[in-house]
């Protein structure tokens, strides 16, 4: 399959196998229209931007022409391209000297539980160069800000700045949810703005809303025979659940209203689908 095929002719990539869209605002049944989720380039943004530790695989000199993998620090800078601060003695270093091509994975945060497969990840796939030496302050000013620790280190000699430039991206965001992802696109995107508080969102709404987040299924996403529902994800367009029914789960996702920036707006739309499901 190449690249293009895994995404539609709008140039949005596709959302996987298994995931169902509702509306809130009809209460029942699949929407006429499918509502809006963050495209793959906006998701993987999202997991760029809170990356701090990522694996970046070089090409090895000896055994030559073997990809190398270790472990590195990183920050993401406003286009989503890493920027790492390595030594020159660091082998990865010398296999970069030798040939830029590179890739780095990058995992969501934070990584918990044991089903780590359904988390997302993204690889950057680009040239891994050297900063220019007018850059380096910006690129230090971000590093440090990602890694405070490093001020330790970041001044010595054989220390020096280094950037990937994605070329190409592949987004994995658990079973039948991913895509090639555009570079321009990804460079373009925005990172969603309930990401920092999301964690949150979602551990307070199943600890102590379990009941609403059931109303949700049972109502708005017109699954009357749910058992119980959790909510598993929560960004700007809406949110999403993982509901048991007799027959098995069900992945559905439910669209706000409008747009949420902040997560004052989530709570009052929360309460106000709350408020939905409990009038049908």
């Amino acid at each position: 399959m190449t690249k293009g095929r895994e995404q539609n002719a709008a140039g949005n990539e596709h959302e996987g196998k298994g995931v169902e869209s509702r509306s809130t605002a009809a209460g029942t049944g699949p929407s006429s229209a499918s509502p809006r989720a963050p495209s793959h380039a906006e998701r993987a943004r999202t997991l760029a931007r809170a990356a701090r530790f990522g694996s970046l695989a070089t090409m090895a000199r000896d055994p030559e022409g073997f990809p190398y993998a270790s472990l590195v620090a990183l920050a993401t800078d406003a286009r989503g391209r890493a920027v790492l601060l390595l030594s020159r003695l660091a082998e990865h270093t010398q296999n970069l000297l030798a040939r830029p091509e590179a890739s780095v994975l990058l995992l969501e945060s934070p990584i918990v539980g044991e089903k780590l497969l359904e988390h997302g990840r993204v690889t950057l796939i680009g040239a891994c160069t050297a900063v220019p030496p007018e850059e380096a302050p910006e690129c230090r000013a971000l590093f440090l800000a990602a890694h405070p620790d490093a001020a330790t280190y970041a001044d010595f000699s054989d220390f020096s700045y280094y950037r990937i430039e994605p070329r190409s991206l592949r987004y994995v965001g658990g079973f039948g949810r991913m895509s090639w992802v555009d570079a321009a696109a990804y460079a373009r995107a925005e990172p969603d703005p309930l990401a920092a508080f999301a964690p949150r969102i979602l551990e307070h709404m199943n600890d102590d809303h379990a009941a609403s987040i059931l109303a949700y299924a049972r109502k708005l996403a017109g699954i009357g025979d749910a058992t119980d529902a959790q909510m598993t994800g929560v960004d700007r367009y809406g949110i999403e659940m993982a509901v048991t029914t007799p027959s098995g789960e069900r992945r559905v996702r439910l669209a706000f209203d409008a747009e949420i920036v902040t997560r004052e707006e989530a709570r009052k739309a929360l309460i106000e689908m709350a408020g939905r499901a409990e009038e049908g």
